[in-house]
């Protein structure tokens, strides 16, 4: 009986998950999982590369275990170049992960390893849902920064309201 009452304990759900599609479940638990506060710290082209994948993993494991399409999920890179001659003034600019994992090689690492003297901010994620009604639901941005200071977290959101305003394009600023 005991056991039966601790199996039971173990699969309780949030009870917001009745109210909300299975892609708003998806994120929250993703969301949830992370971090609350980032480590802080300035990250190398190749650690930032790295997190951004483990990122875009785990949400993707995350929707195709709710049954989910795992094409409905995207991330980029956002970053900015304060040291470099000519884009100081730029906010910040995004470098999307490609869908397809055979170009992210070409696509990805060559344009993020070939960036001069960047500062990686975070991942921006791009997460479609299908079931919802509202439009304003259908496509849903939201970031997990690296960097946790006033001026990052205001580069970061407009990343994500440039990419709201122009969808999400190879790069943007």
């Amino acid at each position: 009986m005991m056991t039966a009452l601790r199996t039971a304990a173990r699969k309780s759900t949030n009870p917001l998950d009745a109210t909300m599609t299975k892609t708003q479940v998806v994120r929250r638990k993703f969301k949830s999982a992370l971090p609350r506060t980032p480590e802080n710290r300035e990250l190398s082209a190749l650690e930032a590369m790295a997190r951004t994948m483990q990122l875009l993993d785990q949400l993707i494991n995350e929707t195709a275990a709710a049954g989910l399409d795992t094409n409905n999920v995207q991330a980029g890179l956002v970053y900015h170049q304060p040291r470099t001659k000519g884009e100081e003034s730029v906010l910040a600019r995004t470098i999307v992960v490609p869908p397809n994992a055979k170009e992210i090689g070409k696509k990805f690492v060559d344009a993020v390893v070939n960036l001069d003297k960047p500062r990686f901010l975070g991942v921006l994620f791009l997460q479609h849902d299908p079931d919802t009604d509202r439009a304003e639901y259908k496509n849903v941005l939201f970031v997990w920064p690296f960097l946790n200071g006033p001026d990052d977290a205001a580069r970061l959101i407009a990343a994500r309201n440039q990419q709201a305003k122009g969808g999400f394009k190879k790069a943007a600023n």
